[in-house]
């Protein structure tokens, strides 16, 4: 754990936080500014900024845990979908690897996870596809 994360003092319980589930290594909870009443954070206990400070075991907790809190958001709030998502090394968020659980129902005035970014497509879905195969 890292001394000043914030996530990292919600897990050792330095901080209040509204817990909705927990094990030995998932802690969920209320987001501090919810966007919509239920919007729920899902983390690892164990410290990492991104996807890649762990390994396939640890991100398989993860998203048992998403799983699990996922289940009970969408029938606590009669949520019509669910929008989830990781801001993967954001330069404005909290760098500790959390994902966000957001209960969707109509009318809503939100929009599918691909209306977040919009910038223009230069290359060709070949090329592109080529380029993410050859990287190491």
């Amino acid at each position: 754990m890292e001394e000043n994360c914030i996530f990292c003092k919600l897990v050792r319980k330095e901080v209040p936080v509204n817990v909705v589930f927990e094990n030995d290594d998932v802690l969920s909870f209320l987001e501090l500014n919810q966007s919509v009443e239920g919007h729920v954070m899902v983390i690892l206990k164990k410290h990492g900024k991104s996807i890649f400070d762990y390994d396939e075991k640890d991100l398989g907790k993860l998203m048992s845990g998403v799983s699990k809190v996922s289940k009970k958001v969408q029938k606590a709030l009669t949520a019509d979908s669910l929008t989830i998502g990781i801001n993967h090394l954001e330069k404005q968020g909290v760098p500790h690897l959390h994902i966000h659980i957001i209960p969707r129902h109509e009318n809503d005035k939100g929009g599918i996870i691909q209306s977040i970014v919009r910038g223009e497509v230069k290359r060709s879905r070949e090329e592109i596809t080529q380029m993410i195969i050859n990287a190491n």
